[in-house]
């Protein structure tokens, strides 16, 4: 029995030894070239702006007879060119434009051939990712707090341009950059409040910022059909949705400010000129205690 295992492991030790690795076989035999014939070319992966113009020069060529290439975004088809010359059923170029999409993200561009009968032949085993980098600004989960009378600790100010929030300790050094605050007005029906520095004053006795730099953002509550998430995807739309809706009806506050659907995205100009929209996540108490918050996302032009 012994001699029997012994036996079993010399042969698989010669098989061993004689065995040789070899590469995988492409077994489609497709290749794809990208050209750099201009600087919108793409040939490796690229990040542009939203709706730039980016360009495909490529030449596929392949073992057996084509009689379609295809291009695809995202696993999608968005062109097929049909090979009626037989002399470019092995090799064909093309240089062909599109426009990168105006929402942000990244989109997969793909070259390959298919046979008469429809059947896959190959892509070149290379695909080229286009990522549309935002032309706005976007600041998540801000919270905002009512402001408080004694330590003066309560962040309620905030900067569109950077995402900051200050408190009035520490916002006197950065007034010019604070595009609106966050107040609780016990004077009104309409509570919970968003104004502009330059709004008519004292909003906030116990607060002087008279030596303040006080910028004039103007605001107004947008339709319910304006959706902060789905629609609010790229300066362009932030232009079409917000601008054209502040054309009349702003004001240097806002009150009554909600989470409702409908009701919670507030439009805004800054004196940049920047237009953007402010979506009201969350509404913590209504009360003027200092533990009172709101909690916003904020998207605003580059």
């Amino acid at each position: 029995m012994k001699r029997y295992v012994i036996g079993l492991f010399t042969i698989a030790a010669v098989f061993s030894a004689c065995e040789k690795k070899v590469d995988p076989i492409d077994t489609f035999f497709v290749t794809v070239d990208y050209h750099s014939t201009n600087p919108k070319a793409l040939t490796t992966d690229k990040t542009v702006n939203p709706k730039d113009s980016i360009y495909l020069d490529f030449t596929i060529t392949s073992a057996d007879d084509m009689a379609y290439v295809e291009i695809q975004r995202n696993g999608i088809r968005i062109d097929t060119f049909q090979l009626y010359n037989l002399s470019n059923r092995r090799s064909f170029s093309l240089v062909k434009g599109y426009r990168a999409d105006s929402a942000a993200g990244d989109y997969t561009y793909r070259v390959l051939a298919r046979n008469v009968n429809a059947v896959f032949l190959g892509d070149g085993g290379k695909s080229i990712k286009v990522t549309v980098a935002p032309d706005f600004y976007f600041w998540s989960y801000r919270v905002l707090a009512v402001p408080d009378t004694t330590a003066k600790t309560n962040k309620c100010y905030y900067s569109t341009a950077d995402g900051s929030i200050y408190s009035y300790s520490d916002g006197a050094g950065h007034s010019g950059s604070i595009d609106f605050g966050y107040y609780y007005d016990t004077t009104t029906a309409n509570k919970h409040t968003i104004y502009a520095l330059n709004a008519p004053q004292p909003l906030l006795s116990y607060y002087d910022i008279s030596s303040w730099t006080k910028l004039a953002t103007i605001f107004k509550k947008m339709p319910s059909s304006v959706n902060f998430v789905t629609q609010l995807t790229s300066a362009g739309a932030i232009n079409t949705l917000i601008k054209n809706n502040m054309t009349s009806g702003t004001s240097s506050k806002v009150t009554t400010l909600s989470t409702t659907s409908g009701s919670n995205v507030i439009g805004f100009k800054t004196v940049q000129g920047k237009y953007g929209a402010i979506l009201i996540r969350f509404v913590k108490q209504d009360s003027p205690a200092k533990e009172t918050t709101i909690e916003v996302d904020v998207k605003v032009q580059k």
